[in-house]
C-alpha cells in the first residue's frame, strides 16, 4: 500500500511540475515576443546610422548654401553701392 501511495503522490507532484513547466513557457514566449530578434535590431540600427549620416551631410550642404547665398548677396550690394555712385 505505502508504494501505491508514494506512487501516486509522485504522479501528483510530477502533474504539478508538467503544468508549471507550461505556465512558465508561456510567460517567457509573452516575454521573448516584447523583443527584436538580433538581426532586425542590427538592420535598424543601420538605418538610423545612416540617417544620422545623411542629417550631418545635409547641415553641411545647408551651411555652404548659406555662405553661399550670403557670398552672393554681399557681391551684389556692393556692386549696387558702385552702380549708384
Amino acid at each position: 500500500m505505502e508504494q501505491n501511495e508514494r506512487i501516486a503522490t509522485l504522479e501528483t507532484q510530477l502533474d504539478s511540475l508538467a503544468k508549471a513547466l507550461e505556465r512558465i513557457e508561456t510567460k517567457l514566449d509573452a516575454y521573448n515576443a516584447n523583443f527584436l530578434p538580433r538581426n532586425e535590431a542590427d538592420f535598424r540600427f543601420e538605418k538610423v546610422e545612416d540617417e544620422i549620416k545623411e542629417i550631418k551631410q545635409n547641415k553641411r550642404a545647408n551651411l555652404s548654401l548659406t555662405v553661399s547665398v550670403l557670398a552672393v548677396t554681399v557681391t551684389f550690394i556692393f556692386a549696387l553701392l558702385n552702380y549708384l555712385k
